[in-house]
């Protein structure tokens, strides 16, 4: 966890409940993924999506990013203007660094959570309450 500029060790269980605590603190999430995306990223931003919506149906859940017609199967992203993003919590997926993520806006969010498989080069996950 990423607080104030402070690096805190979290065990996955502390992680997981961090992440789920800001989930029910903002009333909007938006999710993010990588540029030129393929199917693993469409479909961690979609199925994450799918998830929050179902688990949380009162919140406005937007994914974000340029859609590809290729993978329309796998859903297709919003367009929403930036105000969207005044108290929001971001969530970057699949996405190794700052440079990759799809939609520069994803620093405009209330909080920022990186869920990722890739191995970190840049600092971009911040999960704070």
């Amino acid at each position: 966890m990423i607080s104030d500029g402070k690096v805190t060790k979290m065990t996955l269980r502390e992680t997981q409940s961090a992440i789920l605590d800001l989930i029910k603190q903002h009333d909007t999430i938006i999710i993010h993924r990588h540029q030129r995306p393929d199917p693993d990223a469409i479909g961690s931003q979609m199925g994450l999506a799918g998830i929050l919506k179902a688990s949380f149906p009162t919140k406005k859940i937007y994914c974000v990013g340029k859609q590809y017609p290729g993978f329309n199967w796998l859903g297709t992203t919003d367009v929403i203007e930036d105000d969207v993003y005044d108290h929001a919590l971001v969530i970057v997926v699949d996405t190794a660094n700052q440079p990759r993520v799809d939609d520069f806006r994803y620093t405009k969010g209330d909080k920022l959570v990186k869920i990722d498989h890739h191995q970190t080069t840049m600092r971009l996950a911040m999960c704070s309450g």
